[in-house]
């Protein structure tokens, strides 16, 4: 399972991800209607699972002492433990209208449309 982990496939899959789910991000706006932003936000989960999913199989697969050897895995968890926030704090459940006030701010979808750009910085082709 290593080699898959560490395979073309797997990192280009992953990175194939990251920047559909920036493009996903990207297409929120002031003023979405409430069936856009719910489409958006069950797309958003789908890559938050697809994410937590390959924390999972790093860590089992390469262990994790191996895992944070990268430094690049400090920003996956982090990304990954900031949308697992979000997901929980925005779902509507039962926080009201602070959590609905404080949902302009957005500030968890800036540090993720970050990761892209630190994802291209850590390849070795650019």
């Amino acid at each position: 399972m290593v080699n898959f982990v560490e395979s073309f496939i797997f990192e280009n899959l992953m990175t194939v991800c990251v920047a559909c789910n920036t493009v996903v991000l990207a297409l929120d706006w002031y003023g979405i209607s409430d069936e856009e932003e719910a489409s958006l936000t069950q797309i958003n989960q789908i890559f938050t699972y697809i994410f937590i999913s390959e924390l999972g199989i790093k860590l089992i697969s390469i262990g994790p002492i191996a895992y944070l050897r990268d430094k690049m895995n400090y920003l996956d968890a982090g990304v990954v433990m900031l949308s697992i926030f979000e997901m929980t704090i925005f779902s509507g459940g039962g926080a009201g209208g602070a959590i609905s006030a404080f949902r302009t701010v957005r500030i968890f979808r800036t540090f993720r449309v970050l990761w892209v750009a630190w994802l291209l910085k850590g390849m070795k082709s650019m």
